[in-house]
């Protein structure tokens, strides 16, 4: 499902999650990377659009969207974890 922005566009939305990214919780960050990745992944940002948001270039942001994948798997399978 792609986003719909009204009121901002998608280079400022990036950056205001970068923001939030970069001073979250460890579980806030494995949530945000999950849904960055899924977001990414969708089309829904663009890799030229994440890499600016972050600063990062094509190197550095390769590694990233390992990192978030697997911040992303880690999340899945605690979420699907159940007591016994």
């Amino acid at each position: 499902m792609a986003i719909t922005l009204r009121h901002q566009t998608a280079e400022q939305f990036a950056a205001r999650l970068r923001e939030r990214y970069r001073n979250s919780s460890k579980e806030e960050c494995a949530r945000l990377a999950t849904w960055l990745y899924d977001s990414y992944q969708a089309g829904d940002f663009t890799a030229l659009q994440l890499r600016t948001a972050f600063g990062m270039n094509t190197t550095q942001f390769s590694a990233f969207v390992v990192k978030i994948q697997e911040l992303r798997e880690h999340w899945l399978a605690i979420q699907a974890a159940g007591g016994e």
